[in-house]
């Protein structure tokens, strides 16, 4: 019996770490991607999200419907995740956008667009769209892959 009840569990182990690999195995190859987010050139947006959205839907589906994002740091820096924190983002082509919002008005630079949370947004919304992204850009391969956004 107690035989038995041994070979069940070693068999749930196996059957777990082999669903494991193979999720993992079918992930595309990340590469360092990092960038900085300022406002009106001279402010970092800090706590802006920044997402990386797959420039067509094959590559989506390619990257299991992972948009690589990072949140801004306190110096304007950034560093993309799609799998696991800070691993960067497969090589292709994404449109980018980047939500900044802050709680009531502790910034003077703040929009007149609330957010369902009690929020405002500190970008216009040309910055917020996935479907017209502000700008495009290309994650390479064995390159940098540093990327500056000046928004306002």
């Amino acid at each position: 019996m107690y035989m038995q009840g041994f070979r069940v569990g070693i068999g749930g182990l196996l059957l777990m770490v082999m669903v494991g690999c193979s999720a993992s195995d079918s992930r595309l190859a990340t590469n360092p991607a990092t960038g900085k987010v300022m406002f009106k050139k001279n402010t970092p947006a800090v706590d802006a999200l920044v997402v990386f959205h797959p420039s067509s839907p094959g590559f989506e589906k390619e990257i299991d419907s992972k948009k690589p994002f990072a949140r801004v740091k306190e110096d304007g820096t950034f560093t993309l995740t799609t799998y696991e924190d800070g691993d960067g983002a497969p090589a292709g082509e994404y449109g980018v956008t980047i939500d900044w919002r802050v709680k009531g008005k502790e910034s003077k630079f703040a929009m007149n667009t609330e957010g369902g949370n009690g929020t405002k947004s500190m970008l216009s919304s040309k910055y917020g769209n996935p479907q017209q992204p502000f700008i495009k850009v290309t994650v390479k391969k064995g390159e940098p892959n540093q990327f500056t956004f000046d928004v306002d």
